[in-house]
């Protein structure tokens, strides 16, 4: 157990009765902890994994660690398992703590090390890494934050960051050892946190993403926050266009931040800073800017050595420090150095650039680079006219040589931009062996498919009934069912046969034109070739059997019991005014009319290139357009169209269309969020569909960010195929 100054310490010394969660006092917390602690036998320093979504729980938990002397290892709730076992493996744990119904440790005892804290950085500067911080450093963090923020016991801190992020468990400490209320929340609940200001709670921290979040969220929904006096942005850059916007929809500028994994914050300013400004150093920490400006940023905490920090930087005459980018993503120019992070803020201010990222390219010269600006539009945006803005707010060296047009930017998971590329390489001999000759598999199935087998082999066949019946030589069909059965295609043997994949006849036809199609190995080259806005599929003649084929498969009578169930989850909605917005033809209007034969007031929306004619139900029953009108429906149904294209993947302009009171219904497939089998699905979209939100996490935090908030979700078969029934709060 500890028994040095520790958290736990700092939190037994405050009054019992303070109270530092929503459910939980100063003594309460020790207590619990104290009790947790007792009973987890653990090796001193013994890594131990912890993965639990933010709450008081987490506290617990981790303060439990702690205490018994582990060395809580942090890992995002969200991350898949592979990605949990390789943390694990790599920091030598073999417990996890877990939480069912009460906490235990799962697993094998690990061994004993250093004790501390094992935190992930964010891979902004490269892959990520495990980093341990001792306690004393967490400790002394936290004390930092007490007296840069005033920190007296009568805040309430609302942290909707994930608490295995180095910032996040800075003000946690914070707020232990202050006796401040802390409030942890998850960070796409962004309407909990609009309850918890307008609660009044005092002190909001954020990251940029975040903070932009609220700011959409805001401009949708006035935000109250009656006593908030620091909302403090970290763990990235806040320029003039995230400023102005948070300042109009909370009503106060935003405070700044700047640390690191490894030594947490070191840099904060309360209020009204210059874009890219971190503020001042915080008590205790001292620093230098060492070369030609912009210069390395090094820092010492107390007496301790300096520190590089890796990052580029220059202070103002009142001492305040800008940083401007990573030294080693830095971009060498004319003799001189370019801070990506600075253009990236000036491009942003442009009113049609919603997104920027600035990298090195190749020069004219082996040693020289030129510079790269990839943006993400908002709106229609002139290439000439964004390099002209640039020219007149930045030096000659720093203006970009080239302008890229993304459709989104990869960011890590506190909103940096990814600035270090992803590095890919061939997975095992093994594995891409057999992604080389998996063609065989679908081919073999096709190939049943056109013998007329399938169907015999269903409700189960001899192959002396399927040789007469087919009129095949024994041997050879012997031979390929043999092979079919080692694949995994066919079962030998008697027995009930299994319940076939629902409309598998008209999905093997449509499976096997797109293979000799639009899911080719060359139609896939050539959207990789051209960029996706580019992409072949996008002015080529579509084959009239293409587009009915895909029609059956992807909204045929099959899918009947799924329009059925999303009609009996929007309920009393489906007698009002519905809007449905599909890539097909329009089977939720068609199934609401066999109940309702007046659809006045309805809309069918159709988007892309293979939605079709609109069911013949449909003929003079409800107005068909390229819009939609705006606050009108009591509900607004989307069938396979959430990844787009058009607006129809911008959940605030779904949301819109909503009257007062409606709900929103989505019925998609996504990608499985730990990938393997359903990955395959983002061909379909690379090639020829739509390619926001491909997996179903980046979807909701989109819909929460605009104030949506789901009700219900039913995850169908296959289990990438979602019902989501959502509303708009008020």
């Amino acid at each position: 157990m500890a028994t040095h100054d520790s958290l736990l310490t700092r939190l037994a010394r405050l009054p019992g009765d303070v109270q530092v969660t929503r459910e939980r006092t100063a003594g309460q917390l020790v207590a619990e902890v104290e009790e947790l602690s007792a009973g987890l036998a653990v090796g001193p320093g013994e890594p131990v994994g912890f993965r639990l979504p933010n709450s008081e729980q987490w506290v617990v938990g981790f303060l439990g660690l702690l205490h018994a002397g582990a060395t809580p290892l942090l890992i995002a709730p969200d991350a898949p398992r592979k990605e949990v076992d390789r943390l694990l493996g790599e920091a030598g744990a073999g417990r996890e703590l877990i939480l069912d119904g009460g906490f235990r440790l799962a697993g094998e005892p690990g061994p004993t090390g250093d004790r501390g804290v094992l935190l992930t950085t964010s891979g902004s500067t490269g892959l990520p890494k495990l980093v341990l911080r001792d306690e004393e450093s967490l400790l002394a963090e936290g004390l930092r934050y007490q007296e840069a923020a005033g920190l007296d016991g009568a805040d309430r801190l609302v942290l909707p960051l994930p608490l295995t992020h180095a910032y996040a468990l800075g003000w946690l400490a914070g707020a232990l050892v202050s006796g401040t209320q802390v409030v942890p929340l998850a960070p796409t609940a962004l309407s909990a946190v609009a309850a918890e200001l307008a609660d009044g709670a005092t002190i909001l921290a954020l990251v940029p993403t975040t903070a932009r979040l609220l700011t959409l969220r805001g401009k949708r929904k006035p935000i109250e926050a009656p006593k908030l006096r620091l909302a403090m942005v970290g763990a990235g850059p806040v320029d003039d266009r995230l400023e102005e916007d948070f300042r109009s929809a909370l009503g106060i500028s935003t405070g700044r931040n700047y640390g690191s994994t490894e030594t947490g914050a070191l840099f904060c300013g309360l209020s009204d800073l210059p874009p890219r400004c971190v503020g001042h150093p915080m008590p205790g920490v001292r620093y230098r800017i060492t070369g030609e400006a912009p210069g390395q940023l090094e820092v010492a905490i107390g007496t301790g050595s300096w520190q590089p920090t890796g990052d580029l930087a220059d202070a103002d005459e009142h001492g305040r420090v800008r940083v401007l980018g990573r030294r080693h993503g830095a971009v060498r120019r004319g003799g001189r150095w370019v801070a990506p992070a600075e253009v990236e803020s000036v491009l942003r201010e442009h009113p049609q650039v919603r997104d920027a990222r600035v990298r090195a390219g190749r020069g004219r010269f082996a040693d020289e680079e030129s510079l790269v600006a990839e943006v993400v539009p908002d709106g229609a945006l002139d290439e000439t006219d964004l390099l002209d803005f640039a020219r007149d707010r930045l030096s000659g060296h720093k203006v970009p040589d080239q302008v890229r047009v993304r459709q989104e930017l990869e960011r890590t998971a506190t909103g940096k931009p990814a600035h270090g590329a992803r590095h890919y390489r061939l997975a095992a001999a093994p594995d891409v062996a057999a992604a080389m000759r998996a063609y065989r598999r679908s081919e073999l199935l096709f190939a049943l498919g056109s013998l007329g087998a399938l169907d015999r082999l269903a409700g189960g066949a001899d192959v002396d009934e399927l040789t007469d019946e087919l009129d095949l030589p024994a041997e050879s069909l012997r031979w390929v069912l043999d092979i079919a059965t080692d694949l995994g295609i066919t079962v030998e043997g008697e027995g009930e046969p299994d319940e076939p994949v629902a409309g598998f006849g008209e999905l093997l036809g449509l499976e096997r034109e797109l293979a000799g199609g639009w899911l080719s190995a060359r139609a896939i080259a050539d959207a990789v070739r051209t960029g996706i806005p580019d992409r072949p599929f996008e002015t080529a003649e579509l084959d009239p059997g293409l587009l009915a084929r895909y029609g059956a498969a992807m909204h045929g009578p099959h899918t009947a019991a799924r329009t059925r169930l999303g009609l009996r989850l929007l309920g009393r909605h489906a007698r009002g005014r519905v809007l449905e917005v599909t890539a097909g033809p329009g089977r939720y209007l068609a199934a609401l009319r066999e109940r309702r034969p007046d659809l006045t007031g309805c809309h069918l929306l159709q988007v892309g290139r293979l939605a079709g004619a609109p069911l013949s139900e449909l003929d003079g029953a409800v107005p068909v357009g390229s819009d939609a009108p705006a606050g009108v429906f009591d509900a607004c149904v989307v069938s396979n169209a959430v990844h787009g294209p058009g607006p129809t993947a911008d959940p605030a302009w779904l949301l819109d269309r909503l009257a007062p009171g409606g709900v929103l219904l989505v019925d998609d497939l996504f990608l499985p969020a730990d990938g393997g089998p359903g990955a395959e699905l983002g061909l379909d979209w690379l090639t020829h569909g739509g390619t926001a939100w491909p997996r179903l996490d980046g979807w909701l935090a989109g819909l929460a960010a605009v104030g949506g908030s789901v009700v219900r979700t039913v995850r169908l078969t296959p289990p990438e195929c979602c019902l989501i029934l959502a509303t708009e709060e008020h």
